[in-house]
C-alpha cells in the first residue's frame, strides 16, 4: 500500500517512477515484431482469399438457380390453385388457354440472362 505514497526521499510515488524510467522498446525488437505480424497477415491472407472466392461462387450459383426455383413456385402455385388464395379474377374473365403472358416474360429474361452469363458459368464450372 505504501507503492502509491510519496517516497520522503525522491518526493516522488512508486507509480511516478516506473512511469517516469519507462522508455521505447528497441528498434531490433519493433522489426522484428512487425515482420512476425506481417508473415502471419499474410499467411491468413491466402486463407481468406480462396474462402471468398469460394463464397462467391456458390452465391452465384445461388443467383442463377433463383429465377429457376422462382419460376417453380410461381408455376406450382398456379397451377394448383391453392385453396386460401382469392380467385375473383379468374371467376370474371372465364377460362383462358395457353399461357400467362408473363410466364412468357419470364422464360424470355431467363433465357437472355443465361446466354449473357454463360461462359462465366462455364469457366466457374469446368
Amino acid at each position: 500500500m505504501g507503492w502509491f505514497i510519496r517516497d520522503g526521499r525522491s518526493g516522488l510515488s512508486w507509480a511516478d517512477q516506473t512511469l517516469g524510467s519507462i522508455s521505447a522498446p528497441p528498434m531490433q525488437l519493433l522489426a522484428f515484431l512487425g515482420l512476425v505480424i506481417l508473415l502471419m497477415s499474410m499467411s491468413t491472407y491466402t486463407e481468406f482469399k480462396v474462402y471468398i472466392e469460394r463464397e462467391k461462387m456458390a452465391l452465384k450459383l445461388f443467383f442463377y438457380l433463383l429465377p429457376v426455383a422462382l419460376f417453380l413456385v410461381t408455376y406450382v402455385t398456379m397451377r394448383h390453385r391453392l385453396p386460401y388464395m382469392v380467385h375473383a379474377a379468374s371467376l370474371s374473365i372465364g377460362k383462358q388457354d395457353g399461357c400467362s403472358p408473363w410466364g412468357v416474360a419470364f422464360l424470355v429474361m431467363l433465357v437472355l440472362v443465361l446466354v449473357k452469363y454463360h461462359s462465366t458459368v462455364q469457366s466457374g464450372w469446368f
